[in-house]
């Protein structure tokens, strides 16, 4: 089963930083209250330590996934992608207005850092900034904190780059790759990852976001998929960092299932990568038993691949 793609780095205690990543300080008295109605995830959720969430765009589209870390005396950190780092913190002294906030760049002060593997949850790191990421199952758990922690000792050192090849076989969607402009925040799986709290009060972009939940149907969702060379198509499918297609912002073109339009690829890392496709399709390649639906994609340097998709085995059931 591709699914089981998910689960190859789960068995081995490891960690890496997590690179083009910025942090924002918000602290004051009006923090908690300010921060409650700029993103889409109850604050309730931030008190024990931190929580994923989305900055929305008046008109409902993501602006930015992030992570929001609770320090002691009114103080939040924000985690974001260091590209969209410079847009969050416009909007944010947009909307400030009266409110008793100061708003922070502490980017050059931390650095961030994702740790996995069995003994992951018995993991605590005192003062520092930490969580445990809940997006998918077995995620581990994400620190903040200027060096890195000593709490980590007997932990594999490995690099960003394995981080991000184990996230995207999750099909955990992170940064402005995945999360862009055009994109609701339930197509990027924001609801599934629990970075979305539809019984919260107002704030921006809700609209949209709660009309799209009650409606019921996202067609659309961000999945991961395998990428293997046109010559190899019928060879087993394996996970490799190798060999790495340029894929990223690339159409996924499907023959054999009527498409009102491609899908289109995000992030990738090795010979996989997480794209934004409808999810009939995808259930379709899953299901077919006379291979006559096949996805593939071109490359930057125009060399086509064959793509293999699949949807996460910790989607809720519909």
């Amino acid at each position: 089963r591709l699914a089981d793609f998910e689960h190859v780095f789960d068995n081995t205690n490891q960690f890496a930083a997590v690179g083009n990543r910025a942090v924002l300080k918000v602290r004051g008295l009006d923090a908690r209250e300010f921060l409650q109605g700029m993103q889409c995830n109850d604050m309730a959720s931030a008190n024990e330590r931190g929580m994923l969430t989305g900055f929305l765009s008046p008109q409902g589209r993501i602006v930015a996934d992030a992570f929001i870390y609770a320090l002691p005396e009114s103080s939040y950190l924000i985690e974001v992608d260091s590209r969209v780092r410079e847009r969050i913190q416009r909007m944010l002294g947009f909307y400030r207005l009266r409110a008793r906030v100061e708003i922070s760049d502490v980017t050059s002060e931390c650095n961030v850092w994702q740790a996995w593997g069995p003994q992951s949850p018995q993991l605590s790191f005192g003062s520092v900034a930490y969580m445990a990421d809940t997006r998918a199952p077995h995620m581990g758990v994400r620190v903040v904190g200027t060096n890195r922690p000593s709490a980590l000792a007997d932990f594999d050192e490995q690099p960003s780059t394995l981080y991000e090849l184990r996230r995207i076989l999750k099909g955990v969607a992170e940064g402005a790759d995945d999360f862009v402009d055009a994109s609701l925040p339930l197509e990027c799986n924001l609801d599934y990852m629990q970075g979305v709290h539809f019984g919260k009060g107002c704030y921006v972009g809700q609209e949209l976001t709660i009309r799209t939940h009650h409606r019921g149907v996202v067609r659309k969702r961000m999945v991961p998929m395998l990428f293997s060379p046109e010559d190899h198509a019928c060879v087993p499918l394996r996970v490799s960092d190798e060999w790495a297609p340029e894929l990223a912002q690339r159409d996924v073109v499907p023959s054999g299932a009527r498409a009102r339009r491609p899908g289109r690829i995000g992030s990738t890392a090795g010979n996989a990568g997480l794209a934004l496709m409808r999810v009939e399709h995808v259930e379709q390649f899953a299901v077919q038993t006379d291979d006559k639906i096949h996805f593939e994609a071109e490359c930057a340097d125009g060399q086509r691949v064959h793509v293999s998709p699949w949807l996460p085995s910790w989607w809720p059931k519909q």
